[in-house]
């Protein structure tokens, strides 16, 4: 009993490893229990310090795995419920991803512990957190990236999402690493603990948090003209009818109905793919829309399946009254194969829509609407910063169109919506949302939700929008601020500690 009691003592680091990262998605929306991120992440920095590298990667990959498997486990939706793929594929297929999106901060802690120096102050309170900004923002670049499940977004609603504006929502889940190092140090040295050494790090985080308090206050931007009215058109179309022949005539007579509806109103939204068909065969529905909508003194926008000169299919959105969006940044295994060879072996598994179509380019002018300039983003879009920002200062509004049904009711279109009232925040703009099954908003310039609809009911959102022209600090600098400061930190003690390990062996080989 004994012997089995000491062996848990000596691998403990793995269980609660894995169980920090998994407890972590309560942080998340739609649970929303922001402040535990802080406890479980420095669980999670109390082992990387404790351990050699090696250990330490194997710490911090379970620690990613538990936050992943729990945090997108709603990806088993899309592959099974709605790709028909067997039940055995869909667990496999999201264990594979989350596996990969793991080796980041893995990678962050092997290289930390292995090549900087090692003292517990400046781990944890300055290398993990740079490491963590660094490897976060990787996993959203490397073969197009996943930028999800990011420790900004859970701080949506408290003051350290001040720093979004500045440094955008990395910069934010620095903070957060920052604030979770601060405990993981206090535990680390309790043994130790005396009132001043408490005071001299509670000082610094109470003054990060201040900070951050005092930067939601600020108005980066500035207001661009009167308010517009708008009306966003939630469908609730379930994912598996939206495809169904007898299902295309009925949806498309609803939205029609349902905006027309509308008055005094300058702008309508409809969803992601709203029109279950191809631009050029529903034309005669299109035009007799922009028609109706031109003598009304309205535009409307509306997503829709188009075909390119070359005969391949584009996710867009278009303005009945003319101009159009073709989606950029395309979902890796829903809308496009990454490597083409594992396409006959994918498809033999999963048999999602549409799942083999083109990106738009990525010099697109801007659609306008309502006689302003907007910021387009189509569904997965919304999570990467970099394609939102492309858009701005230009663009004086943001609308996100998605189809979050794909998912059913899991927490994916909570998390999906936290992340939209993030890129909100950073631009210093206002987002209107439009969504199939929900969550339809309207979001303000700091990121709050202005209205809503429910989730899962048919209805038409009307509210007033008001545009914002200007840029915020992150508009301007995008990630590069502070991933560059963090890769410039880690990079300089690197080279310090080098430098400290050589000169003891170069000055021993002179006196041999």
């Amino acid at each position: 009993m004994n012997n089995i009691f000491y062996r848990f003592r000596q691998t403990r680091w793995l269980l609660f490893s894995l169980l920090s990262g998994a407890i972590s998605t309560l942080a998340f929306a739609p649970f929303n229990h922001s402040w535990l991120v802080f406890l479980t992440l420095a669980v999670a920095f109390y082992y990387w310090e404790k351990l050699p590298a090696r250990q330490a990667a194997i710490s911090a990959w379970l620690f990613g795995l538990g936050l992943q498997c729990s945090g997108v486990s709603w990806i088993y939706y899309s592959v099974h419920v709605h790709g028909s793929a067997p039940a055995f594929f869909a667990v496999l297929l999201v264990i594979l991803l989350c596996c990969y999106l793991s080796i980041y901060p893995a990678l962050a802690a092997y290289l930390v512990n292995r090549y900087l120096p090692s003292s517990p102050l400046l781990r944890l309170l300055l290398f993990y957190p740079a490491a963590w900004v660094v490897f976060e923002w990787l996993q959203g670049y490397v073969m197009t990236g996943f930028s999800w499940m990011q420790l900004g977004y859970t701080q949506i609603d408290l003051p350290l999402s001040g720093f979004a504006p500045l440094l955008g929502n990395l910069g934010v889940g620095g903070a957060v690493a920052v604030s979770a190092g601060a405990l993981a140090l206090l535990a680390s040295q309790r043994r130790h603990l005396c009132m001043s050494y408490v005071m001299s790090l509670a000082i610094p985080v109470l003054i990060l948090w201040l900070t951050g308090a005092l930067l939601k206050t600020v108005n980066w931007t500035e207001r661009h003209g009167a308010p517009v009215k708008v009306s966003v058109i939630q469908g609730n179309i379930a994912q598996k009818d939206k495809w169904k022949p007898q299902m295309k005539q009925p949806t498309m007579q609803m939205y029609r109905d349902l905006s027309l509806a509308q008055r005094d109103v300058r702008l309508i939204v409809w969803p992601e793919t709203a029109v279950p068909d191809y631009e050029h065969h529903a034309a005669p529905y299109l035009q007799k829309l922009a028609n109706e909508m031109k003598a009304r003194g309205t535009d409307l926008l509306l997503g829709i399946f188009v075909l390119n000169e070359n005969k391949r299919v584009l996710n867009s959105v278009i303005n009945v009254n003319g101009g159009s969006y073709n989606k950029r940044h395309l979902v890796p295994l829903g809308e496009y194969i990454p490597l083409r060879f594992l396409i006959e072996f994918f498809n033999r598994y999963v048999k999602i829509p549409m799942s083999d179509i083109t990106s738009g380019s990525e010099d697109q002018p801007l659609l306008t609407a309502a006689g302003l300039p907007l910021g387009i983003s189509i569904c997965f879009e919304d999570a990467f910063a970099r394609d939102v920002i492309k858009d701005l200062p230009a663009a004086k509004l943001l609308v996100n169109f998605s189809n979050d049904a794909w998912f059913e009711d899991s927490h994916e279109p909570h998390q999906h919506h936290a992340i939209a009232r993030m890129r909100a925040l950073e631009s210093g703009r206002y987002m209107i949302r439009a969504t199939n099954t929900g969550i339809t908003s309207i979001i303000g310039s700091h990121g709050e939700v202005i209205r809503r609809l429910p989730q899962f009911q048919s209805g038409v959102l009307t509210g007033e929008v008001q545009p914002y022209s200007g840029a915020t600090p992150f508009v301007s600098s995008g990630n590069w601020l502070i991933v560059g400061g963090c890769s410039l930190l880690l990079l300089v003690f690197a080279f310090k500690e080098r430098n400290n390990t050589v000169r003891p062996q170069m000055n021993a080989d002179k006196h041999r």
